[in-house]
């Protein structure tokens, strides 16, 4: 059926999946004044809607708090999925968001397809799980107004929202949802290719595992890698250990396994499925239960003693803690008084020592394996930009980076080091040109083409 985009609007939202992320969802959503019905599994005793009511009670006890005022539960209606399906019919906008798994998806879309209004919008909300094979589970008459988000967690704080359409998806009915995710809900939104991991979680996975990696190669400890990778190089304060921590060791292994497991299925890019592999201790931590944050320890762990608390941090390849070190290299000072990121990034990959070695090694190959991927993960270098910067919290997406220390010479010293270049990059580097340019008051992003064009910057 043909969407009309002159007469849509969101005056209702149904959320599908009342864990974690599909409470957040529904929170911003009624943030903003929506109603919207929470549905998950029916519960057997006198309390059907328990699953969506507890979800809300969770809400309200959430720190940070996940709501803009305690009147916003008010617009959340919980329901399950046995007798409330029929609310779906007056949603505008029907985002399931239930477990990241593509079986239990389809099943609850090919009971759910029917109930979906004729001019509403559906979307599911995961971090890499192929959104046209979803779609098949739909009925014919909505493919076209189905699509694919990922909200990052917590939605209310992490800025980006990933839309990924199908091909099947009508062009009217991507603007229609990013302009009322970026008007209504704040979100930064980023167009995505429905492929393995999307942009996110396919080049962020890869930073993080070239980071571990580097890591143990380097022989540097827990302490002295959070203390190069975090506002150092531009990256938020967590870093990269306390990242992870953060995101939980299992969902971090889990996505680099479903990634891998993807990749190997493809001729076209199964040389990289090997990138994904995620080292033995991440497994072995994971083995004794220690999850991070959530678990109560994992890269580090806080402890008390006499009444005063600690923080321990995990020795490379022993798994024991001992007391967090302090990092005082004087370089980390000198850095963090350089107020601009890309002047930042520029010192630190000229710093000598490791350092520079264990910047330098994992920057570089972000860079590149970007460039390798633009066309196939996102269209435009700005998107991937964008993705990184909102998605993670960093100062400057890969291409930006490439930019500030100069793509010629980045370019070449990569060269050097044995790392292929796609012939684009190496010509762009010849040109003299960047990836990025500002013309007559516009801004103008190059594609593999080395044809620029304009963005909204």
């Amino acid at each position: 059926m043909t969407f009309d985009a002159r007469a849509y609007s969101v005056n209702r939202v149904a959320v599908l999946g009342a864990g974690t992320m599909g409470a957040q969802i529904a929170a911003q959503v009624a943030a903003k004044g929506i109603p919207c019905d929470l549905l998950d599994m029916r519960s057997d005793g006198d309390r059907p809607d328990c699953m969506a009511e507890e979800a809300k009670v969770r809400l309200s006890n959430a720190r940070p708090t996940a709501l803009e005022s305690p009147a916003d539960l008010g617009l959340i209606h919980p329901g399950n999925f046995t007798d409330h399906l029929d609310r779906v019919a007056r949603a505008d906008w029907v985002i399931e968001a239930i477990v990241e798994r593509p079986e239990p998806k389809a099943r609850l879309w090919s009971s759910v397809g029917e109930h979906i209004g004729d001019n509403a919008i559906a979307s599911s909300n995961t971090s890499g799980i192929p959104i046209a094979k979803i779609a098949e589970a739909l009925p014919e008459r909505v493919r076209s107004r189905f699509l694919g988000t990922h909200f990052f967690n917590p939605p209310k704080y992490v800025r980006l929202l990933e839309l990924i359409p199908t091909q099947a998806t009508d062009p009217a009915v991507y603007e229609a949802i990013a302009e009322f995710a970026s008007d209504r809900l704040g979100k930064g939104v980023v167009r995505a290719n429905d492929v393995t991991g999307f942009i996110t979680n396919r080049i962020g996975m890869y930073y993080f595992l070239s980071v571990l990696h580097a890591a143990k190669e380097l022989g540097l400890s827990v302490d002295e890698v959070d203390a190069v990778t975090g506002p150092a190089m531009g990256r938020p304060g967590s870093a990269t250990y306390r990242t992870l921590d953060l995101v939980g060791l299992d969902i971090f292994v889990d996505i680099c396994d479903n990634t891998r497991a993807a990749l190997q299925q493809s001729a076209a890019v199964r040389a990289e499925a090997d990138a994904f592999l995620a080292p033995t201790q991440v497994r072995e931590m994971i083995g004794r239960g220690w999850l991070g944050n959530k678990s109560g320890q994992g890269f580090y762990k806080m402890v008390k003693a006499d009444g005063e608390s600690a923080i321990l941090s995990l020795q490379a390849g022993t798994l024991e803690y001992q007391p967090r070190q302090r990092v005082t290299w004087p370089l980390l000072q000198e850095l963090l008084d350089i107020e601009d990121a890309g002047a930042r990034i520029r010192r630190l990959v000229s710093s000598g020592g490791q350092t520079e070695a264990l910047a330098w090694k994992v920057l570089s190959r972000l860079m590149v394996y970007s460039a390798w991927k633009l066309g196939e993960v996102a269209d435009d270098v700005i998107s991937i930009d964008r993705a990184m910067r909102w998605g993670f919290n960093w100062a400057l997406g890969p291409f930006e980076t490439w930019d500030a220390l100069g793509v010629a010479y980045a370019a070449d010293r990569m060269a050097q080091d044995g790392l292929a270049l796609p012939h684009w990059v190496v010509r762009l580097a010849s040109s003299g040109d960047g990836f990025y340019k500002e013309e007559d008051g516009a801004a103008l992003q190059v594609d593999a083409g080395l044809r620029y064009s304009r963005f909204d910057p």
